[in-house]
């Protein structure tokens, strides 16, 4: 990190972030150059993904990796005519709705909240990491979470259009995800849906455009369709991923390239087999048939939902997706009571940095959905924006937040705490979403020659 620049924020308003006493006083001690080794075992968070739509015709396939690092999970079947309530999540309205189509649901979190899915009308959302989203968390508007979000839509919706009509009715109000969304429906049409500077982008998609999106936004990613100088190849770069997916696409000539065999060809070519955050489920939905197959790292045989074969009006049900003992799941589901709820949703919530208390209620909200005025999180969470003064473009920056003087000195970052971004003269803004009320502390760097390495000059060894 050649001629790096060292700020630190040492206050984040009443309910946020300011560094504790010792760790200043260490701070001015060890001075600048201590601070660096510091960082040097910091492990970078990643959170990656890979969609993708293909189109020929009638036939259209939606693929998507889920990378992460947690591998549990269950299908969900949601049923249509249930009313719901958006769990509260601070000062305003919850949205509430009756839903008018059932779907199936890829979940962790619980009920309500999934990482996508199909409905019995073949829209299907999905999602994928964004660090640059910047949520309109201050809007007075009525608002769900950026997981009800995608359960909202396939309630609701059953076209492309429906959902970008509808899409300023309600504001998202984030618990934790920086995510943007891509859709696809069955006449065609697909959509990446970002936001980025606190408003919705939306990039469409005509019938027989292919489409496809990692975790950078659509305009950045445009950049590296055909050119990836200076990029790392292997799949944990999410622009290699982009790239790779681009090309694959352009290859696809005959009809016969269109196929669920290629979508996952094309999946398993942009995987990430181990680490931290690896791929732990791979689907490929067909929009035409109104299927889902699938299938998890653990448990590697295809699985297969036909939704038209589905019941949706009775009986909430699910099936755990790590299984080889089922192949077809038609008529596998199982009942879903809220205990089964509670113990994915709270796993996953706790590797999310969430505690015991708030898995609780959300789960039970889950199942008994009303109005409230108060919740767990919205006394004990918060949502804060880092914002530092930059004087240069261009420039690698990179923080880190800890959340105790404790796991200041094991090194150990927030969840969703390890950040980073290109600077533009003005101020550089980060956001992390979904912290408890604490004491915190931040360290930023400047990357001069963006090489992403701790490499200094000998003259700041003396420092």
């Amino acid at each position: 990190m050649h001629n790096a620049q060292l700020r630190t924020l040492l206050s984040l308003g009443p309910l946020a972030a300011s560094i504790n006493d010792n760790i200043k006083r260490q701070l001015r001690m060890k001075k600048y150059f201590w601070t660096l080794l510091f960082l040097t075992t910091f492990v970078q968070s990643v959170y990656p993904c890979s969609s993708f739509v293909l189109k020929n015709g009638k036939t259209i396939l939606l693929g998507k990796n889920f990378d992460w690092t947690f591998d549990q999970g269950y299908i969900i079947k949601n049923l249509k005519n249930t009313t719901k309530v958006a769990y509260y999540t601070h000062n305003g309205t919850p949205a509430s709705w009756t839903s008018k189509y059932g779907s199936i649901t890829f979940n962790q979190n619980g009920k309500e909240m999934p990482y996508g899915g199909m409905n019995e009308k073949g829209l299907v959302v999905e999602m994928l990491w964004l660090e640059d989203t910047r949520f309109n968390i201050s809007e007075d508007k009525t608002y769900l979470n950026e997981l009800e979000w995608i359960q909202y839509q396939l309630d609701n919706f059953q076209t492309i259009d429906e959902v970008v009509t509808h899409i300023e009715n309600l504001k998202i109000y984030p618990i934790k995800g920086k995510i943007h969304y891509i859709l696809a429906d069955t006449h065609g049409k697909s959509v990446i849906i970002e936001y980025l500077d606190s408003k919705p982008n939306i990039y469409e998609k005509e019938a027989n455009s292919c489409q496809a999106i990692t975790n950078k936004s659509v305009v950045f990613s445009e950049i590296y369709i055909d050119n990836i100088q200076d990029i790392q190849k292997k799949n944990t770069s999410e622009i290699y991923r982009y790239h790779q997916l681009e090309n694959q696409i352009k290859k696809l000539q005959n009809p016969n390239d269109f196929s669920e065999n290629i979508a996952f060809q094309m999946l398993k070519g942009v995987s990430i087999p181990k680490g931290d955050s690896k791929t732990v489920w791979s689907i490929v939905y067909n929009l035409e048939c109104k299927t889902i197959s699938f299938f998890s790292h653990s448990h590697k045989k295809t699985k297969q939902l036909n939704l038209n074969n589905i019941d949706f009006e009775q009986e909430l049900s699910h099936f755990n997706i790590n299984q080889d003992i089922e192949i077809v799941l038609d008529t596998k589901l199982k009942p879903f009571v809220e205990q089964v709820n509670f113990e994915i949703a709270s796993a996953s919530l706790k590797q999310l940095g969430f505690d015991i208390d708030l898995s609780k209620e959300i789960s039970e909200h889950q199942f008994n959905q009303k109005l409230t005025t108060q919740s767990y999180f919205s006394q004990n969470y918060f949502h804060f924006d880092i914002s530092i003064p930059m004087l240069e473009v261009e420039k690698r920056l990179m923080f880190v937040v800890m959340d105790s003087e404790n796991n200041f000195n094991k090194k150990v970052a927030v969840t969703g705490g390890y950040l980073f971004g290109t600077t533009s003269i003005g101020t550089a803004n980060r956001h992390i979403y979904g912290l408890k009320n604490g004491t915190y502390s931040m360290i930023a760097l400047i990357d001069r020659n963006k090489n992403s390495e701790l490499d200094f000059d000998s003259r700041r060894k003396s420092d």
